[in-house]
């Protein structure tokens, strides 16, 4: 009950502490510490590099650099929760906005959190600072959004009647340029998430977290990013005989869903073998960017 009350209250406050923009060295708002974070979409983690300006009033650089670390250490929680607020989950929620609202997940992916390994740890060039270097994974068993995952999955909505198909490896989604964003006269960029949903043109889910196999989401989540077609991800994920899609629009406050063209997703969904390849997450983006 204690642990619970106590998420509870950090859920509180993450609501009401600036978070890091991806990429971004921000003032922590404590004396001497400046924090980044940085998403690598493709390599599927989060870094996060905290930074502890040495006390020049310490006789040594030894001593100075013992204290920062000890510094570091016990603000890290606090670090790592602010650097990974602004993550994109979907296309209406950030990590923060779930963790803010659920002291149980909050609980769960401080417990993450805590574990992480730190890979680096170094003076800066001009010997004014200390540099605590983290690599959080997004997937596997350490995976901080791991607590997101489904424990089982739902089915996916097989389409009844023929049309021309065949088996595919997987799902190759072209998505870059401009593209209309459903339900408004705009244009936009589609967005990286964790969990992009799939729909159709007549707006009908195709796919979403819920359907994918949670064995799969843990492996490697539920689609795979690139900036160009001839990335080393779309055959290793997508296979040598993907189906290829050109996306049709975007959807969601965060243009991160991807409305996909109706006969394509008919190709998908008539076979069951087209249908566990969703599941599977056999599935590559290409986006214009992957910040």
């Amino acid at each position: 009950m204690k642990k619970e009350a106590l998420a509870l209250a950090a859920c509180l406050a993450l609501a009401s502490l600036p978070v890091v923009a991806a990429g971004v060295a921000v003032d922590t708002g404590q004396p001497g510490f400046t924090l980044e974070s940085a998403v690598d979409w493709a390599a599927g983690n989060v870094g996060v590099e905290i930074t502890r300006t040495l006390d020049t009033a310490t006789p040594s650089v030894e001593r100075a650099k013992g204290d920062a670390e000890t510094d570091i250490e016990s603000r890290v929680s606090d670090f790592m929760l602010r650097a990974v607020a602004s993550l994109t989950i979907d296309s209406s929620h950030s990590f923060g906005d779930l963790l803010g609202a659920d002291p149980s997940l909050f609980a769960r992916v401080n417990d993450l959190l805590l574990d992480a390994p730190r890979d680096q740890l170094f003076l800066s060039p001009d010997f004014s600072a200390l540099v605590a270097h983290y690599t959080l994974p997004l997937f596997g068993p350490q995976g901080i959004v791991s607590p997101l995952f489904p424990t089982r999955e739902n089915p996916l909505r097989r389409r009844l009647g023929y049309v021309p198909t065949r088996r595919f490896t997987g799902l190759l989604v072209y998505a870059k340029g401009m593209l209309p964003e459903m339900g408004t006269t705009r244009m936009s960029a589609a967005h990286p998430a964790v969990f992009p949903r799939l729909w159709d043109e007549e707006m009908s889910l195709v796919l979403d977290r819920s359907m994918c196999h949670p064995a799969a989401l843990s492996r490697w989540g539920m689609v795979g990013y690139a900036q160009s077609l001839d990335d080393d991800v779309v055959a290793l994920r997508a296979g040598a005989l993907p189906l290829r899609l050109a996306a049709r629009g975007v959807f969601g406050e965060k243009a991160t869903d991807l409305i996909l063209p109706m006969q394509g997703v008919r190709q998908l969904l008539t076979l069951p073998e087209n249908i566990a390849l969703l599941q599977e997450g056999r599935i590559v983006v290409v986006y214009d960017s992957l910040k």
